[in-house]
């Protein structure tokens, strides 16, 4: 649709498609209307700016303005214009071309209510998913108060508190305590889980030596690598200090030594654990010769419930919550955590970076 204009917006020419758009005739509009005539009241200030940019600029490109046709309707259109002159290059008018854009305009309008609405629907979602994620952590922390009288009794028990017990008792004892020490340790696992997730586990930080950590931590566990023949081999250098939670870092180190062991072939086994300092970080890394993981699985491992292996995980009676809660209080010291291997069979390094 076209317009010829004066300076003071009076319509002084239009084309056809101008005219049977706004419902009038070509003899009402030209010389009879103004611009502001054929304009929607709700574009009364654009129109304004319109006029006020194009007397400062001497053009208008794209300004949207909504018309109003002769029986009330009004439609969107994108209005541009350009300058007209006199033979002497005085500005005497402008030519304005308006493009309606009413099916753009309520595309777009249908657009934003859809993206509205998903925007509520996904902060319901996550309104939801943290109202789930805080009912199982109350879930998970109720469950570990029965486990406490269960286990010390069955202690009390097999160290005779409560008089001698047959050899059939104890080893049935024995399963007992095995099965609730198994439990317990999945409730804690599934408890960090969803602190994690809920963005509440807490972190104790204080100045701690790393080496003196993981050599604590590979004491502890060498009960369990003897048992099975693994070797563990360390490269730790001793003057690294870190701002860190000492019992959260333990239980990194402690996952990830056991998720190796799991995986380790027995009486062959061999676990290498360096620690280093590089330039801005300090790296730990933590190194099998087990079965290895193929290169598209490397980044599932941490994700909560991902199990590498079937056949592995049930003979390991793996839960696929360990290296999730690895990652979770790694990323909460502000550091990094991967996975490396070069494929089945080929051994798997687990590598930190914790900041300095």
């Amino acid at each position: 649709m076209l317009r010829t204009i004066t300076a003071d917006e009076k319509i002084i020419d239009c084309n056809d498609a101008y005219a049977k758009n706004l419902g009038y005739t070509k003899e009402e509009i030209i010389g009879e209307a103004q611009a502001i005539d054929h304009t929607a009241e709700k574009s009364y200030d654009e129109l304004a700016k319109s006029i006020a940019e194009w007397k400062e600029n001497g053009k208008i490109i794209n300004r949207e303005i909504w018309m109003k046709r002769k029986n009330g309707s009004t439609f969107p259109t994108l209005l541009s214009g350009t300058n007209i002159y006199d033979e002497k290059g005085v500005l005497i008018g402008r030519t304005v071309a308006l493009r309606d854009i009413t099916e753009i305009y309520y595309s777009r309008k249908k657009i934003e209510e859809d993206q509205a609405k998903l925007s509520e629907q996904y902060t319901a979602l996550k309104n939801a998913e943290l109202t789930k994620d805080e009912f199982l952590a109350m879930v998970t922390h109720e469950l570990k108060t029965p486990l406490v009288p269960i286990q010390g009794y069955v202690d009390l028990t097999l160290a005779g508190k409560f008089g001698p017990l047959t050899t059939t008792q104890h080893e049935r004892l024995e399963i007992v305590k095995s099965s609730t020490e198994s439990m317990q340790k999945l409730i804690s696992d599934l408890l960090d889980v969803q602190k994690i997730e809920i963005g509440q586990l807490k972190l104790d930080k204080s100045a701690h030596n790393l080496a003196e950590i993981i050599s604590n931590t590979i004491s502890s566990i060498k009960p369990l690598t003897d048992k099975n023949g693994i070797e563990v081999t360390t490269l730790l250098k001793h003057d690294i200090t870190c701002t860190c939670d000492h019992t959260r870092i333990s239980q990194v180190m402690t996952n990830l030594i056991l998720n190796a062991i799991n995986f380790c072939p027995k009486k062959g086994g061999n676990i290498s654990i360096t620690l280093d300092k590089e330039e801005r970080s300090y790296s730990i890394v933590v190194k099998d010769n087990g079965t290895g993981i193929q290169k598209d699985n490397l980044d599932k491992i941490f994700v909560r419930f991902y199990q590498v292996d079937t056949s592995n995980t049930r003979e390991h009676k793996g839960t696929g919550l360990g290296l999730s809660i690895c990652k979770g209080i790694v990323e909460g010291h502000g550091g990094k955590i991967w996975a490396e291997s070069k494929g089945m069979g080929q051994g798997t390094e687990i590598h930190i970076l914790l900041p300095v």
